[in-house]
């Protein structure tokens, strides 16, 4: 019957959920309480859910140097961002994320990982200093940050950025 469950009964399942029965998805939490929700519960929390602009600014001034705004297939596919060399002359950047959610979410979580290689940075990103940094031609293009929402220990959307500089 593998053929009868919906795109989300297969998205949520693939992503280690637990048993997926009944429009229903059954995992165990740390506890080894058996929780069941809605797989429709959470197909309209991610329907509803949706990023409204992202900016970057400068720690120090408070200065933005970055801002987007086009985040209709963030969740569909990884996007490219350009943002300005200037960036990473700052001492200290700091990413400002709004978003919102038609639905409530009653444990909402953030978990993110920005990859370059194997380093992993924060929200507040601190330069390494002048002279230290990495050039702007090396990391364009090498740089994706990776943003995953949940509701408790359920997956709502994950968003992959490619950074590139110009």
């Amino acid at each position: 019957m593998a053929s009868s469950k919906t795109s989300i009964e297969k998205k949520l399942q693939g992503l280690h959920l637990g048993k997926v029965e009944d429009g229903k998805v059954e995992s165990t939490d740390s506890s080894g309480v058996k929780a069941t929700s809605s797989v429709q519960r959470m197909k309209k929390i991610q329907e509803g859910f949706k990023i409204t602009y992202m900016e970057m600014s400068n720690v120090e001034d408070g200065k933005v140097l970055w801002h987007d705004s086009k985040w209709e297939k963030i969740f569909e596919e990884q996007l490219e961002i350009t943002l300005p060399k200037a960036i990473l002359a700052a001492k200290a950047v700091s990413r400002t994320m709004r978003f919102s959610s038609k639905e409530e979410i009653g444990q909402f979580r953030l978990v993110q990982r920005v990859l370059l290689h194997v380093n992993s940075w924060q929200c507040v990103i601190e330069s390494a200093g002048k002279n230290k940094m990495i050039p702007a031609h090396i990391l364009s293009g090498n740089i994706t940050i990776e943003t995953q929402f949940y509701d408790g220990e359920k997956p709502i959307a994950k968003a992959t950025l490619r950074v590139f500089y110009k």
